[in-house]
């Protein structure tokens, strides 16, 4: 019962201590990004600030979702040094406590945590990301001029080949493909493709699992064209991977990310971006444990010794360059230099077992 109540114990101060730097960190970030709008956007078009105090709350929970590990950093930094500092760690020592006894509330918080991140906060977050960039876009009349013609490639496999699909251009906001041409390739036994037949068409519009295509013109190889008016090609192309393909990761849900991803690659999009993101929110919880542990390597020792203050300045650097080296090696990810797995995934491994080992060290000598 005795360790049972500690341990609530220790879940409440770890809680008071995240609530703290959440409440500091979110205002920090607000006012920020409230700077920044009023800048980027303030200066260029005539609204209010109300209107911009909008703009910034709508990106406020993809904001908090960015800042989670260094509020649990600081949380438990924060809670925990108070404890050593208060010498309650050394009573909890002396009823029989070990370090990872101390630590299981925090440790578990920092679980839930980051699945409570990935599964309800980034959604919530991405909604908002993206109700932002279409604000700010019609506020700023950010949009493609239709005498710009910006060519499209994709690319769709099927059983016997692929099929190359090339647009002089895409209207967004009509959703389809201008002058788009469609072109059938087989690949023989040795894998080399060969051209069966191409289609020309005035326009295609994506629906649901087909193009609806106008005007269309067949030609074969050694054959006459052949026009087919309005036809219909199915295809495996998504509407999202196609029309939403220049929004930003940050404004996709992680419950979409995966079929985006698979209906990218049918398109012969480029999909390292919304990789990289995914791992990284599959990675959050390992990324909370490691910001947890970091604070508690930095706290627990104890407070009479002398150099605590010292120690947690130290624990606040080393989260600081767990989250550059996880930017780094995120923009490796990104340019697909590196696997999106070991970009997202190695900083914070790497830093929880270093942290680990710490602890377990003075723990056990």
């Amino acid at each position: 019962m005795l360790m049972s109540r500690l341990n609530r114990y220790m879940m409440v101060q770890t809680l008071v201590g995240l609530c703290l730097a959440l409440l500091v960190i979110s205002t920090v970030i607000i006012l920020v990004d409230f700077v920044e709008q009023s800048r980027a956007i303030g200066t260029r078009v005539d609204i209010g600030s109300l209107d911009l105090l909008w703009l910034t709350l709508l990106k406020t929970p993809s904001l908090i979702e960015t800042t989670l590990p260094f509020v649990f950093l600081f949380g438990v930094l924060t809670s925990l040094f108070r404890l050593n500092r208060s010498s309650e760690l050394i009573v909890m020592r002396a009823s029989g406590m070990s370090a990872w006894r101390i630590l299981s509330a925090p440790i578990g918080l920092a679980l839930v945590g980051g699945l409570l991140g990935t599964l309800a906060l980034n959604p919530l977050g991405s909604a908002g990301n993206a109700e932002f960039e279409h604000r700010r876009d019609a506020l700023m009349d950010v949009r493609r001029s239709a005498n710009v013609e910006e060519p499209v490639w994709l690319r769709e496999t099927n059983l016997d080949g692929f099929t190359v699909i090339a647009a002089l251009s895409l209207d967004e906001d009509s959703q389809r493909l201008m002058t788009p041409a469609f072109m059938y390739f087989s690949v023989n036994a040795e894998g080399v493709p060969q051209l069966e037949r191409r289609i020309d068409a005035a326009s295609a519009s994506l629906r649901d699992g087909f193009w609806e295509v106008t005007e269309a013109v067949e030609r074969t190889p050694n054959s006459a064209a052949l026009d087919l008016g309005l036809v219909t090609i199915p295809t495996l192309i998504n509407r999202q991977a196609l029309f939403e393909r220049a929004r930003s990761p940050d404004g996709v849900s992680v419950w979409d990310l995966p079929g985006l991803i698979a209906s990218a690659n049918e398109a012969g999009l480029a999909t390292e971006r919304y990789e990289l993101r995914l791992h990284r929110l599959l990675a959050l919880p390992l990324t909370l444990l490691a910001a947890t542990l970091i604070a508690a390597a930095a706290t627990l020792r104890l407070h009479r010794l002398g150099g605590a203050a010292a120690f947690a300045l130290a624990g606040g650097l080393a989260g600081f360059l767990m989250f550059f080296l996880q930017e780094v090696l995120g923009s490796l990810g990104a340019t697909g230099a590196l696997p999106a797995a070991t970009a997202a995934w190695a900083a914070p491994a790497l830093t929880a077992l270093l942290a680990m080992s710490y602890i377990a060290s003075t723990e056990d000598g």
